[in-house]
């Protein structure tokens, strides 16, 4: 009897499951979505120690914008594309092919930039959506030369852009609202994470970990001062997002002169988080002109 009654268990748990993976999308969420790059950013964590080593710890990294365009249905019918970069500007400074336009390269030796391509979206049990496709990581970089001082000295010298793109498969797990607690000003908020291991893509967490990653300003409005002002330069607001500082060495206070134990924090760089965090606006995706701006 008892045998009878674990087989019968077993098909209602297979047949809950196979509902709940095609389950509906709810109605208010299904359709395209664009990525809101003003009011959206990726957070970069990787692991480090502090107290010389003693204890293991979160590092954040910086915090990067996103752009990109989801397409929500029922599982099969449903895609995800995100480009995640440096927030020197609202759009990328290179397209994913590693194109660039000049003047991006005038100033500055490297580009980085992170791109997600959804190939196949399910629903987990607990109703997120869970997407797995490829991650790709695309960097241009340049070798610098700085020569020796004189008097005509003119600054580095950059060598010719070097173009690389690599990509390893990669999971994207969603949480989206279901009761209509996370929409917000005409759109929706989402978030996204995903880990990678260096040990399977070691090309993405060295270059995360080089590249400079500037403060992301969200919802920046930036205003000129009146005419019978003395000029000081725009006036901006935003909200700022850049990563914690490290816990500080307590034996920085112990005197003046002393340098304290070395190494008492350290990056260690063995796993790379991307949590993404996405103001979701209803529309589709278009090519984007590659403008400048903050």
């Amino acid at each position: 009897m008892s045998k009878h009654i674990a087989v019968f268990a077993i098909a209602v748990l297979f047949a809950f499951g196979i509902l709940t993976l095609g389950a509906k999308t709810p109605a208010s969420l299904a359709g395209s979505w664009l990525v809101d790059a003003r009011h959206s950013d990726a957070q970069l964590i990787t692991d480090g120690t502090t107290d010389s080593g003693k204890t293991k710890i979160d590092v954040t990294l910086g915090f990067a914008r996103v752009m990109g365009a989801l397409k929500i249905d029922d599982p099969a019918k449903s895609s995800v594309d995100l480009h995640i970069y440096p927030a020197t500007s609202m759009v990328e400074a290179i397209e994913e092919d590693g194109k660039f336009k000049s003047r991006w390269m005038a100033n500055r030796a490297n580009h980085t930039m992170l791109c997600f391509h959804s190939k196949n979206v399910t629903r987990t049990s607990d109703g997120r959506l869970q997407t797995t496709g490829d991650l790709i990581l695309v960097r241009v970089d340049r070798n610098v030369e700085v020569p020796a001082p004189t008097e005509a000295y003119a600054g580095p010298v950059y060598g010719p852009p070097i173009t690389h793109r690599v990509s390893h498969q990669a999971t994207l797990v969603f949480d989206l609202p279901t009761d209509g607690s996370g929409q917000k000003d005409g759109g929706i908020q989402a978030t996204a994470s995903t880990k990678v291991f260096r040990e399977d893509f070691p090309q993405l967490v060295k270059a995360v970990l080089n590249t400079y990653w500037p403060p992301v300003v969200q919802d920046e409005k930036c205003q000129a001062p009146a005419s019978d002002e003395a000029y000081s330069g725009a006036r901006c607001s935003g909200t700022v997002l850049q990563g914690p500082t490290f816990p500080e060495d307590p034996a920085m206070h112990i005197g003046e002169d002393y340098p304290g134990p070395q190494n008492f924090n350290a990056q260690v760089g063995e796993q790379l988080s991307l949590v993404i965090h996405m103001h979701l606006t209803p529309g589709t995706a278009q090519a984007q002109p590659m403008t400048g701006g903050n």
